[in-house]
C-alpha cells in the first residue's frame, strides 16, 4: 500500500499475453513494455494504466504465479481501476480513508478496494494528478494477492490480503516489493530513488532464501498459508512471530540477526540427529560375495 504501503491493479490488452499451461500456469514471455516506461519514477496517471497489467504479466521469476492470479482479470479487473485522487475524504470510500492516515514521518500514498478492484492513490509528491511508476507497479501486486476478487461477506472491511493478514504488514509489504522489485529487474525498468520499502524487502529476501519462492508464492498469491506457517514453525517454532513483530517495525538489524539465530540452531539440530543416528546399518558384504562381484 501506498509510498510506504501501497496496493493496486491494471487493464491490459490481452492480446499480447503469450499462452498459459493447462494447468493454468503461464510460461509465454511479453515483450517490453512501452518504451517510455523504463524508469521507476516515471508519472503515471489514470490514462496509463492500461499499460500497468502488460507490465506486472511480463518477464518476471514470478510470472507463473501471477498468470494464475490474473487468469480472470478480464471480468474482475474493471477498466477504469487506478483512480489518483486530490482529496480523500470525498474521493475515497469511506471504509479505506483511514488507510491514508499519516503516521511516524511516513504517508500511505495508495490502498485498493478488493471489493471492486479498484486502486486509489494519491499524489506522489512532486507531482500533480500522477503517481510513480514504481509505486503503480507495487500496488498491481498488491491487487492480485489472494483474495483477488472477495465479497463483502467473505471480507470484511478492513479486507486486506490473506498472506498480510497472516504474516503482518512488514511481511505483505516486503513480499510485494521484492515481486515488484523482481519484475522492473526482468524488464529492465530502473529503481526509482525513494525506497519506503527497502528494509520489509531485505529481511523478506531472506525469509524467502530460507523457506523457497515456491511457499511464498503460494500463499501469497494463493492464499496457502497454513503449509508456510507449518514449515516456519517446524523450521523456527513460535519464534516466526518475533520476525514479522520486528519487520513490521522496520527492525532490520534485529529481524535479520534473529533469522541468522535461528538458522544457526536450525543446522546445529540436524548435525546432532546426523550425528546420533545409527551406524553401519547395513552389514559389510561377506569376502565371497566380494570375490563374486
Amino acid at each position: 500500500m501506498g509510498f510506504v504501503s501501497i496496493n493496486r491493479a491494471v487493464h491490459s490488452e490481452r492480446d499480447m499475453f503469450i499462452r498459459v499451461n493447462p494447468d493454468g500456469y503461464g510460461d509465454g514471455l511479453l515483450g517490453d513494455p512501452p518504451a517510455r516506461f523504463k524508469k521507476g519514477g516515471l508519472p503515471v496517471g489514470e490514462d496509463d494504466a492500461k499499460h500497468l497489467l502488460t507490465i506486472l504479466e511480463g518477464r518476471s521469476l514470478y510470472q507463473p504465479y501471477l498468470a494464475k492470479a490474473m487468469a480472470n482479470r478480464a471480468t474482475t479487473v474493471p477498466k477504469k481501476f487506478l483512480k489518483i485522487v486530490t482529496s480523500v475524504n470525498s474521493q475515497v470510500p469511506k471504509h479505506l480513508r483511514h488507510v491514508f492516515t499519516s503516521g511516524g514521518g511516513r504517508m500511505t500514498g495508495g490502498t485498493i478496494d478488493r471489493w471492486t478492484r479498484t486502486i486509489y492513490m494519491v499524489e506522489a509528491p512532486g507531482l500533480r494528478d500522477h503517481t510513480r511508476l514504481e509505486y503503480a507497479i507495487h500496488e498491481c501486486v498488491h491487487l492480485f494477492a489472494h483474495p483477488h476478487a472477495p465479497t463483502p461477506k467473505l471480507c470484511p472491511a478492513p479486507c486486506i490480503g490473506t498472506f498480510q493478514h497472516e504474516f503482518g504488514t512488514g511481511f505483505g509489504e516486503g513480499f510485494t516489493q521484492v515481486v515488484t522489485e523482481d519484475i522492473m529487474r526482468e524488464q529492465n525498468i530502473r529503481r526509482f530513488s525513494d525506497r519506503p520499502y527497502e528494509d520489509f524487502a531485505a529481511i523478506m529476501r531472506k525469509v524467502i532464501e530460507v523457506f523457497g519462492r515456491d511457499a511464498m508464492a503460494r500463499a501469497y498469491f494463493f492464499g496457502d498459508v497454513k503449509s508456510l506457517r507449518t514449515s516456519m514453525e517446524a523450521r523456527w517454532g513460535t519464534n516466526w512471530h518475533a520476525i514479522a513483530g520486528h519487520t513490521t517495525a522496520g527492525d532490520r538489524k534485529r529481524a535479520l540477526a534473529q533469522i541468522e539465530q535461528l538458522e544457526a540452531a536450525h543446522k546445529k539440530r540436524i548435525e546432532d540427529l546426523i550425528r546420533q543416528s545409527p551406524k553401519g546399518d547395513f552389514p559389510t558384504p561377506s569376502s565371497r560375495v566380494r570375490s563374486m562381484a
